[in-house]
């Protein structure tokens, strides 16, 4: 018994194959690019499907999706993406023509690797906060085991505002990072090359990186504040491969509880577990 995942994003098509008993090992895994037209991209949906389950004896039992964009769940449909080209797409139908006998799911990609985060901890009644930087900004809450939905499209802390004003994705996301990094220093690096020379300490580089945490820092704080979460999870391609940032912001926010009864609150942001596969294993998890 199998099931099939797939993480799809604006520029790449990540799937996968785990196992019914064990939805969280990812078997193998598959990576094509995403076609930018409606019926091609669901085909190499199903063409990267039919590839992974070769060699595979046995019935497929669930196909997961995460995706971007505005879903109508109940109508099982892909209403809008901005990077993609499924416009009112009936993928769960769709889906369900190719496998007849399977549970077709379908989620947010956000609340997908926010699934896998809460599950991989073993959690059923906590709360968890997912936090994504990545090429942009957004977040999914899961409390006592159900997202918080609030009244339809929760979690985009990308377009709150910083202290200066600006968009929170604008200048703490990666390319806004970078492009806001590169006007201050007047240098044209990627911000693989400013996370290195921070890490070697350079001096012009410090104080900018600071701040950037700071503003990152204060967020989580508010965020923690708000709900009280047992773990707020930094997750996202930024967070992901710079393991000492999320140390860093983690101790920014710590510092932020200097009031003696919030000692308690410190702690509680974590790197995540599934780092790049998050999307898929929560999809398989759902």
């Amino acid at each position: 018994m199998w099931i099939l995942s797939a993480d799809v994003g604006g520029t790449k098509l990540a799937l996968a194959i785990s196992k019914q008993e064990q939805p969280e090992t990812l078997i193998h895994e598959l990576e094509i690019p995403s076609p930018q037209q409606s019926e091609a991209l669901f085909e190499a949906m199903i063409n990267g499907f039919t590839k992974l389950m070769q060699g595979h004896a046995g019935e497929v039992v669930k196909v997961a999706v995460g995706l971007p964009g505005i879903l109508n769940l109940q109508q099982g449909t892909v209403v809008y993406q901005q990077n993609l080209p499924w416009r009112d797409f009936p993928l769960v139908a769709r889906l369900q023509e190719v496998y007849p006998n399977a549970v077709i799911k379908m989620e947010t990609d956000m609340m997908t690797a926010a699934n896998g985060e809460y599950k991989i901890r073993k959690f059923e009644q906590e709360t968890l906060i997912y936090l994504t930087i990545s090429t942009g900004i957004a977040c999914c809450s899961i409390h006592e085991g159900q997202f918080l939905r609030g009244a339809g499209i929760p979690g985009e802390v990308g377009f709150s505002l910083t202290s200066t004003g600006a968009f929170f994705e604008d200048v703490c996301a990666g390319p806004g990072l970078t492009k806001w990094l590169q006007e201050k220093t007047n240098r044209p690096d990627t911000l693989k090359q400013f996370f290195t020379a921070y890490y070697e300490q350079d001096e012009v580089l410090v104080p900018l990186i600071k701040q950037w945490q700071k503003e990152v820092a204060y967020k989580i704080h508010s965020f923690i504040l708000l709900l009280d979460p047992h773990v707020v999870v930094l997750g996202g391609g930024v967070m992901n491969h710079h393991p000492q940032m999320v140390s860093e912001i983690a101790q920014k926010v710590d510092d932020c509880f200097t009031l003696p009864f919030f000692e308690h609150k410190k702690g509680r942001v974590q790197a995540s577990m599934n780092k790049g596969h998050a999307g898929l294993i929560g999809a398989a998890l759902l």
